[in-house]
């Protein structure tokens, strides 16, 4: 018996203590996420995989599993459902992983004010069709929606589909209680607006499980929209796509979806799309009147750029089709290296940015396709969602090849003064870039980190070195 697997009795027999889980199968599931790079390593070399899985059912439970894990110095790595893209999930066997999918009630919901309260294992989904149900919805629509949790939505900055109306999860996020290292409880109570200092429970949002614990979030809500109306272009080029956008927010209007392809996407996706056009679709949601003003101001802004009206069916399709997710696995088996890279960058600099990336990543061996679109959008820019497909069978060429693609699209985003990052969070892919977007104030995060986890037991390795 090791050293592991003494604390580990000694957490069992405490009171309060979590579920200690320590089967073989379960714990391999639970130590990787989505991680395409993580997919290629472990064709290329031996698994890797934690010592055990802790599973709470309370705030109490977390407690304790953080205030044994601080005595005794052994790692903590939070897991929600593991659908995270950027390597934020990699323990190794000498730290344990708490799974707080067994956290996952409804505890309130305000119809006056319009808050839902629930804990942080509740899959987004089941969220979402509760809230449906009700007459609600939370407006927060990832891809990943059925893959993933509430708590980490807010533990990766999340964006969803229908963000340019709804806004982002930061947005969303009223109040919450959070566990960090040594057990303490901290609750950050939800206000209408409160001005009594710092935000706090932003230092925890897109934390990635370093510095603390979700156990409760209460989240503003929306009653069911009352109209929809859908409309999509196609268009001579991009540019003219890019610029309905930002016409389109400058002018104050908040289509719920504002997803523009490029050529190569679209002729994927659309087969009514033409050859070599992008497209363009526009979803208005909300009051009837609001929605009637807010499409033909839309559809003004793109028939003043030639846009061609392709009509509402390939919205349909889109919001029929949305949340299908290719098999990574089968694809990577087949000898592909494919991930997506999500930035974003202001207005001026999104059409350059799209070329240069495109231009250069056609030009890396083995490329097959190096595509894109826009789909979440604000007054001052815009997203950038790059997606890759290139060929190399042997896996740690593979390897070689996927960092040479993600080293490549990140230079030119610093070089472009964009983000490296808009919405899948930091993990382990992004580190190298976070330091340099963050200049001097990544001594300021690092103090945050130092200050509320000395002991750095919380999901090391994922932000931070």
């Amino acid at each position: 018996m090791n050293d592991l697997d003494r604390s580990l009795d000694a957490l069992g027999k405490m009171t309060d203590a979590p579920a200690v889980i320590r089967d073989d199968a379960l714990v391999a599931e639970k130590s990787n996420d989505w991680w395409v790079r993580g997919r290629l390593m472990r064709r290329a070399a031996a698994k890797t995989r934690a010592g055990a899985v802790l599973r709470p059912a309370n705030t109490r439970q977390v407690s304790c599993a953080l205030a044994w894990a601080q005595t005794t110095r052994t790692a903590i790595v939070p897991f929600g459902l593991g659908s995270g893209v950027c390597g934020a999930i990699q323990p190794s066997s000498g730290e344990v992983v708490l799974d707080m999918s067994t956290m996952s009630s409804l505890l309130s919901l305000n119809e006056e004010s319009l808050t839902a309260t629930v804990q942080p294992g509740m899959r987004g989904s089941e969220f979402e069709a509760w809230l449906e149900g009700r007459g609600y919805t939370m407006g927060h629509f990832p891809q990943s929606i059925h893959l993933s949790t509430v708590g980490g939505w807010c533990s990766t900055l999340a964006a969803g589909q229908f963000s340019t109306l709804y806004g982002n999860i930061e947005e969303m996020l009223l109040g919450c209680e959070v566990v960090v290292p040594g057990g303490d409880v901290w609750r950050l109570p939800a206000t209408v607006r409160s001005s009594v200092g710092p935000d706090l429970k932003s230092v925890f949002l897109g934390s990635e499980g370093t510095l603390g614990v979700f156990t409760e979030l209460t989240f503003r809500i929306h009653p069911q929209p009352e109209s929809r109306v859908g409309q999509s272009y196609r268009l001579t080029d991009l540019r003219s796509g890019i610029e309905i956008l930002r016409l389109a927010l400058r002018a104050g209007w908040r289509p719920a979806v504002t997803r523009l392809y490029d050529a190569t996407e679209a002729g994927r996706n659309f087969k009514t799309s033409g050859q070599g056009q992008p497209v363009l679709l526009l979803l208005s949601m909300g009051p009837e009147s609001l929605v009637r003003a807010e499409s033909a101001a839309l559809a003004a802004i793109a028939d003043s750029l030639g846009a061609d009206p392709m009509g509402g069916e390939p919205v349909d399709s889109w919001l029929e089709h949305r949340n299908q997710i290719p098999d990574i696995a089968a694809l990577i088996d087949q000898g592909l290296v494919i991930d997506t890279i999500e930035v974003a960058a202001p207005w001026e600099k999104l059409v350059p940015l799209f070329e240069s990336v495109c231009a250069d990543g056609a030009d890396v061996p083995g490329m097959i396709a190096m595509s894109g679109h826009v789909s979440h959008c604000y007054t001052q820019g815009a997203n950038i969602y790059f997606t890759f497909v290139a060929s190399e069978s042997d896996p740690e060429r593979a390897v070689v090849l996927y960092d040479r693609i993600w080293t490549m699209t990140m230079q030119h985003i610093r070089r472009f003064g964009g983000t490296v990052a808009h919405h899948h969070g930091i993990g382990r892919v992004r580190k190298p870039w976070l330091r340099e977007e963050l200049g001097d104030a990544f001594e300021l995060l690092r103090r945050v980190k130092r200050a509320i986890d000395p002991h750095g037991i919380m999901n090391p390795g994922a932000l931070f070195d």
